[in-house]
């Protein structure tokens, strides 16, 4: 760690030279918002002082509001400072990973609408593909001034330090899409569990008993969970003994830009056919984490030279515009993603203006959409 210099440094105290450097480092990204600084004892040792000078040194940067002491867990540098809000500008930042994912169009609008008839305008941003992405956009955003955040956290790990930061600044934020846990930020979700459960109980109710899960990697975000916690509750439910060998998940999460995508789809058809066919005996159903994956089981299933649904049924999640226009139309899940931005417009609006105190978490309701991929299966096979 360097001294910031300037003309006067060397006749500074060792406490304000050290604050300064420090200070440095975070300005140059050393340690991003929300993130911990090294302990007393390092940093003494470190700069090769006492841990009383230290001490000074960190008591002037939380003074200049670079840095926060939570008791029990340490010191983190503290995101922009808010301020009150009839002093900030009347914007609220949106971050989400990409904006060219198929169910953002709508979202952002129903955002920018319901924010437009409050009096506030719209600044979004993309978080890029990593945890230092996504803070770099955050830090950018809330440097503009921003009242507000709604948020789209990343798919992989996004980093959940950030946004505690804020939480402890009680700094106006909604999450959309999934929650990260322990976090006490508001969320507007989707009801995850209730549209698998409804999904896979429609399969069931055609006859399919073994229905494979497909999923991706990011088997910690709660999307996710939730999706598979609804295809194990409806498997249960109707008697049906659990196979864990059914559910795969090993599908890789990496963001892709639009031109990549064909090229993604097809190596996610081979590990799905991979799966498929060393399965005994093979499942007659699948139910696909989203729309995407489900196009890739369509691919896999036609190199197996299975028909759909007559040999396998498939179903996704999300209702992406894809759904409808592939070769067998796919029975899918559709998201309230109107309502979804609408109701988080509204929530960070109403944190802005003191309105709100308690932390909420909504849960909006889902919608089968029944179509050509999901039919009674050519052999069925008794539960258990």
């Amino acid at each position: 760690m360097s001294f910031r210099r300037s003309v006067d440094d060397d006749k500074l105290p060792m406490h304000r030279r050290i604050s300064n450097a420090i200070a440095t480092a975070i300005e140059d990204g050393q340690y991003g918002p929300g993130g911990a600084l090294p302990s007393e004892q390092r940093l003494a040792s470190d700069f090769g002082v006492s841990r009383g000078t230290l001490r000074q040194a960190l008591a002037a940067l939380r003074a200049d509001g670079y840095i926060e002491v939570v008791p029990g867990r340490g010191t983190f540098v503290r995101l922009t400072t808010p301020k009150r809000p009839d002093t900030r500008r009347r914007v609220v930042g949106v971050v989400v990973p990409s904006v060219s994912r198929p169910a953002l169009p709508e979202l952002l609008g129903a955002v920018e609408d319901e924010l437009h008839r409050r009096g506030y305008s719209m600044l979004v941003a993309s978080s890029g593909n990593s945890r230092a992405q996504e803070a770099g956009r955050l830090r950018r955003v809330l440097d503009e001034g921003v009242s507000g955040l709604i948020a789209y956290p990343l798919d992989q790990q996004p980093d959940s330090e950030v946004y505690a930061g804020l939480a402890r600044q009680r700094f106006p934020v909604v999450f959309v899409d999934r929650h990260l846990v322990g976090v006490p930020v508001d969320a507007v979700l989707a009801d995850n569990v209730g549209g698998a459960y409804a999904l896979v109980s429609h399969l069931i109710e055609r006859g399919h008993r073994r229905i494979a899960f497909v999923s991706s990697d990011n088997v910690g975000t709660t999307s996710v969970i939730e999706r598979l916690q609804g295809y194990e509750q409806a498997i249960q439910a109707h008697g049906i003994a659990r196979d864990a060998s059914l559910v795969f998940t090993g599908l890789p999460t990496v963001p892709t830009h639009p031109e990549e995508q064909e090229r993604v789809s097809e190596e996610n058809a081979a590990r799905i056919k991979s799966f498929l066919a060393e399965r005994r005996p093979m499942p007659t159903a699948v139910f696909a984490l989203h729309d995407r994956i489900a196009r890739s089981v369509l691919e896999a299933a036609i190199w197996l030279r299975l028909q759909v649904p007559r040999d396998l049924a498939i179903v996704g999640f999300d209702d992406d515009p894809i759904a409808a226009t592939l070769p067998v139309p796919l029975t899918t899940v559709a998201q309230p993603r109107e309502q979804i931005g609408r109701t988080a417009a509204r929530l960070v609006v109403d944190r802005i203006e003191g309105r709100r105190s308690d932390v909420a978490r909504i849960v909006l309701p889902t919608r089968l959409v029944i179509r050509a991929s999901s039919q009674t299966p050519r052999v069925v096979v008794a539960a258990g």
